[in-house]
C-alpha cells in the first residue's frame, strides 16, 4: 500500500473513529434527556398528588417552595452532566486531531529530508521548516489552553449562579417555613 493510501485510510478510520465518538454522545445526551424527562414526569405527578393532599393554603406554599429551592441545584447536576458528555467527546476529538498533525508532521520532515537530499544547505530548511511547525504548535497549544480555560470559567460561572439560584430560594422560602 502506498503512503498516500495508507493515509487516505488512515484519515478515512480517524472520521469514522470521530462520528462513532460523536453518535456515542448523541445517544448518551438522548438517554440522559429522556431519563430527565421520566423524572420530571413522576415528580409532577407526586406534586400533583400531595398538593391534592395538602390540608392548608401554608402546606401547599411549603411544598412549592420546597420544588423552588430543588429547582436550581438539579439544574445544575444536568447542566454538569451535559458538560460530561461534550467534555468527553471534545477529548477525543483532540486526542485524532494531535495524533493526525503529528503523524503529518512527521512525515513532511521525512519527506523533505528525502527530497532534498544532501543538496547544500538541506539542514537549513529543514530546520526552518521544523521552527515554522513547532511555531505552530505553540500556537496552537495556547488556543487549545484559551478553549480549556473559557470552559472551566464558564462551568465554574453555571455552578456559581445555580449555587447563588439555590441560595436565594431557599431564603426566600424561609418565611414560609417560620
Amino acid at each position: 500500500m502506498t503512503s498516500l493510501a495508507a493515509d487516505a485510510t488512515a484519515s478515512v478510520h480517524t472520521i469514522y473513529s470521530l462520528a462513532g465518538e460523536a453518535f456515542k454522545g448523541a445517544e448518551t445526551l438522548s438517554s440522559l434527556n429522556l431519563q430527565t424527562l421520566k423524572t420530571l414526569m413522576a415528580e409532577s405527578e407526586e406534586s400533583s398528588r400531595l398538593a391534592g393532599s395538602t390540608g392548608s393554603p401554608l402546606e401547599m406554599m411549603k411544598l412549592q417552595a420546597a420544588m423552588l429551592q430543588a429547582a436550581p441545584v438539579k439544574a445544575l447536576a444536568y447542566g454538569r452532566q451535559v458538560q460530561e458528555i461534550f467534555a468527553a467527546f471534545d477529548a477525543a476529538r483532540r486526542t485524532a486531531y494531535e495524533e493526525s498533525v503529528a503523524g503529518a508532521q512527521a512525515k513532511l520532515l521525512a519527506a523533505m529530508s528525502r527530497f532534498f537530499g544532501n543538496t547544500p544547505n538541506s539542514e537549513k530548511i529543514v530546520a526552518l521548516t521544523q521552527s515554522a511547525l513547532n511555531t505552530s504548535n505553540k500556537a496552537y497549544e495556547r488556543m487549545s489552553a484559551a478553549t480549556k480555560q473559557l470552559s472551566e470559567t464558564l462551568a465554574a460561572n453555571v455552578t456559581k449562579v445555580s449555587g447563588t439560584a439555590a441560595q436565594a430560594s431557599s431564603n426566600a422560602s424561609a418565611p414560609i417555613e417560620a
